[in-house]
């Protein structure tokens, strides 16, 4: 997310939040980075929890 956040600056894009996924494949994390800050989502999703985990997808991209 920061390689990001520097490749964004250094392109000229303003990006306002990064948003990252952290996943073993059934055990799901969602980040969020803003300017110096990273957020974590304390709540742990589960593969049985698909449409959770794509609800949040589905904001990341939208938003």
């Amino acid at each position: 997310m920061v390689a990001t956040q520097i490749f964004n600056e250094r392109e000229g894009n303003s990006v306002d939040k990064i948003y990252g996924v952290v996943t073993t494949g059934t055990d799901w994390k969602f980040l969020r980075l803003v300017e110096k800050t990273a957020f974590i989502d304390v709540n742990s999703y589960y593969i049985k929890e698909i449409d959770k985990i794509l609800g949040i997808l589905i904001a990341m991209i939208s938003n």
